[in-house]
């Protein structure tokens, strides 16, 4: 995206997040966390809903 001059949105983000945390890649969920707070987006009440139903869904915990 960054290539092209298109920066991605919060909305991007968590639909990337939201993309992992549905193949069950933990880590690259939480990198693009990272990211995104990193690039000055919130993790608002939409990325936490995201890990919220991932963990309950999965019966796991996830330490961010």
């Amino acid at each position: 995206m960054g290539d092209n001059d298109c920066s991605p949105d919060s909305c991007c983000y968590n639909v990337m997040i939201r993309g992992f945390l549905r193949n069950n890649s933990t880590s690259k969920a939480a990198q693009l966390l990272t990211e995104m707070v990193g690039k000055g987006f919130s993790a608002d009440i939409f990325t936490a809903t995201l890990f919220m139903d991932f963990i309950i869904h999965s019966n796991r915990s996830v330490l961010l």
